[in-house]
């Protein structure tokens, strides 16, 4: 995670504006403590660093960084003055879930976060096709029509929130183990390795 680091710090910066990308005391603060929250109730993993893991991490947090800034850009547009953002979404869209499934495949392991957006598309496809969008069926989107594509509200406001996730823990995403569970100072809440009917599952997806 240091080269990583080192190697985002040197230049590896998304496309987005310091406009949006800026944030006053009161945002950092709230910033903080999502991170924190997040922190805490993910468990700690071993990561296999390679170039290949790190590429992955950054893109993923790059073009979401990008997605999140342009949904939130579609959803202060006026109504008529959307149709460039929405374009330029649903490219954004499409390039991470094809680079998710790219890494999923030469990991074979799930594409992920390509399998969350998926989830996000099936769940507001009425309203994406009611707005003049496409969906294939490896859950692209396209626009239809583009003279008279709508703002798909609902799925644009979820959409902006996954992206937030995406950007703050782009790690998430790489091939990792599980290590130790969350919540490890914590005596209330019970031993995560206890024996119950599901452990067997539990450990064949995770490990």
């Amino acid at each position: 995670m240091i080269e990583a680091y080192n190697f985002y710090l040197g230049g590896y910066l998304p496309k987005v504006s310091p406009k949006t990308n800026v944030h006053d005391k009161r945002e950092l603060k709230t910033k903080y403590k999502n991170i924190v929250s997040l922190n805490n109730a993910t468990p700690l993993a071993i990561v296999k660093l390679s170039n290949n893991t790190q590429a992955y991490a950054l893109n993923v947090k790059e073009m979401s960084m990008e997605l999140g800034e342009t949904a939130g850009n579609v959803l202060k547009d006026k109504p008529e003055e959307a149709a460039e953002n929405l374009n330029k979404m649903t490219d954004i869209f499409n390039k991470l879930l094809k680079r998710s499934d790219e890494y999923g495949l030469e990991n074979n392991k799930p594409s992920r976060p390509g399998g969350e957006l998926r989830a996000l598309v099936r769940r507001n496809k009425e309203e994406l096709e009611d707005s003049g969008f496409s969906i294939d069926e490896e859950g692209f989107l396209s626009i239809s029509d583009k003279e008279d594509v709508k703002v798909p509200e609902q799925f644009t406001a979820q959409l902006m929130e996954k992206s937030e996730d995406m950007s703050m823990n782009p790690m998430e995403f790489v091939e990792q183990k599980v290590y130790s569970y969350a919540h490890l100072y914590r005596h209330d809440i019970g031993n995560s390795y206890e024996s119950s009917m599901y452990t067997g599952m539990l450990f064949n997806s995770y490990c």
